[in-house]
């Protein structure tokens, strides 16, 4: 009876032991076969530093992104019936230059993501030191460089690896948000900026 008691004890206690050590807590982790990057951040990155660069040129030490404004119709709706090829709604491009680039990036997944299937989560912030801008009119002359200012956070993206995939989801500058529909980003040639 005590060999029966003591081996009994010494069942429980190795219990105890595996349960304290992880060991026997694997068994209720949810196995998936869905690929997680063997460095979700750097794929992080790598995608975020596209989605960047869709609209920025690099040109020289700087970014540089096209602002094409085109504003809104007047007298309504509609054009007038008698508008023709003259009065077309003609506009103009602000190029923003971005210097002293920074990323910070931040993995954000929680349990409660990981409970949802998403294996990875990230915020990406790109900020500036310095930025500058400058106008091309609709009659084609350019105003001159602003003076350099100080700079700030100039993009962001939240990027989310779930189902073996990735979505993302954009915070442009309030300068894009600002001017809404009326404006369309582009990415510039270096040829095209003005000198200055």
């Amino acid at each position: 009876m005590k060999t029966v008691i003591a081996a009994t004890c010494a069942a429980a206690a190795l219990v105890l032991l595996a349960l304290g050590s992880g060991r026997l807590q694997a068994g209720l982790t949810p196995q998936t076969d869905e690929a997680v990057p063997a460095d979700p951040r750097s794929d992080g990155t790598a995608r975020a530093n596209a989605l960047f660069g869709t609209y920025r040129a690099r040109c020289g030490q700087v970014a540089v992104v096209a602002i094409d404004v085109v504003p809104p119709r007047t007298g309504g709706f509609a054009d007038p019936l008698d508008a023709g090829p003259a009065a077309a709604r003609t506009g103009h491009t602000l190029y923003v230059a971005l210097a002293d680039l920074h990323l910070d990036a931040r993995e954000t997944t929680t349990p409660t993501d990981r409970r949802n299937g998403i294996r990875w989560a990230g915020r990406f912030t790109y900020s500036a030191g310095s930025v500058r801008q400058v106008a091309i009119g609709r009659n084609g002359t350019a105003g001159r460089w602003s003076p350099w200012q100080p700079g700030g956070p100039v993009y962001a993206v939240a990027l989310t690896h779930r189902d073996g995939g990735w979505t993302y989801r954009i915070d442009e500058m309030p300068l894009v948000t600002g001017l809404g529909r009326y404006a369309r980003l582009r990415r510039p040639t270096c040829a095209e900026l003005p000198t200055g």
